[in-house]
């Protein structure tokens, strides 16, 4: 798997998060560019750091992403980071606010930020959202019965707000890249398990033997660092748990063989 020399801008959605904190520094690395949105002024000091003797240039951006009621807001913070040509979405209500707040910023933000970069005039050409494996609507073919009863039983207790919002994003980042039939926007959707603090390991990456498992914070960042330095990536739902696979060797396959764990959905 080639990786692309070019210097890239990378607008990151929920700066302030922990694998957004991780995955800065590692694009930072590559001398990119990163601009962080995080919502608190409080917050900007422990995201400058990031930027330490990094070779990119880090900016950091305070706008609250829950404000964004329409894509025409998505597009105006686009313009206002400076017309970045990728996006990580790594934001979410994290359980706080209530319905209506997950709502709200899992699914409604998401989804305007989705539009947004994916017009042809935004200029943005990669779209990197980070979701959760459980996030499907169908029983895939790879897992057996009993990882579908617990992806559901998860889905309908204790996520289920967060299941409503989350699947129509990763559902929205799909079609946006699909009907983009000129190849200039492409939807990566990094769909970890459980998430851990763990140190970065091996994976199971693409479609995983089932839903249940833990992967590491930092594991699920340098995926998606391999993933957006990699030449050839195409829309694609990728899932993700601890493994036995080294990293970029992972990465590299999930990318050249052109593993989409999409498939069944009706979306596919």
């Amino acid at each position: 798997m080639a990786t692309s020399a070019a210097a890239h801008h990378v607008l990151v959605l929920g700066g302030h998060g922990k694998i957004a904190q991780l995955l800065t520094p590692l694009l930072l690395q590559r001398g990119w560019a990163v601009t962080s949105v995080i919502r608190s002024s409080e917050q900007v000091a422990a995201i400058e750091k990031l930027g330490d003797s990094r070779k990119g240039r880090l900016s950091v951006l305070v706008r609250s992403i829950e404000d964004v009621k329409s894509e025409a807001q998505a597009r105006a913070v686009l313009e206002e980071a400076g017309r970045p040509d990728y996006v990580v979405w790594s934001a979410g209500a994290a359980g706080k606010g209530g319905p209506e707040r997950t709502f709200a910023i899992d699914r409604d933000a998401a989804v305007h930020f989705i539009r947004a970069s994916a017009a042809p005039s935004s200029g943005v050409t990669r779209f990197l959202l980070v979701s959760y494996n459980c996030s499907r609507r169908t029983k895939p073919a790879w897992w057996d019965g009993a990882s579908w009863t617990a992806a559901q039983e998860i889905n309908s207790r204790a996520l289920k707000t967060y299941y409503a919002a989350k699947v129509v994003a990763d559902e929205a980042l799909y079609a946006a890249s699909k009907g983009r039939t000129d190849g200039g926007f492409v939807g990566i959707d990094l769909r970890p398990g459980t998430l851990s603090d763990e140190p970065a390991w091996g994976v199971e990456l693409g479609k995983t033997k089932g839903s249940a498992g833990k992967v590491s914070r930092a594991s699920v960042a340098r995926v998606a660092d391999q993933l957006l330095a990699a030449d050839g990536v195409k829309n694609s739902w990728i899932d993700m748990l601890d493994g036995d696979e080294e990293i970029s060797a992972a990465a590299k396959r999930v990318v050249e063989e052109g593993v989409n764990a999409a498939e069944g959905e009706s979306v596919f």
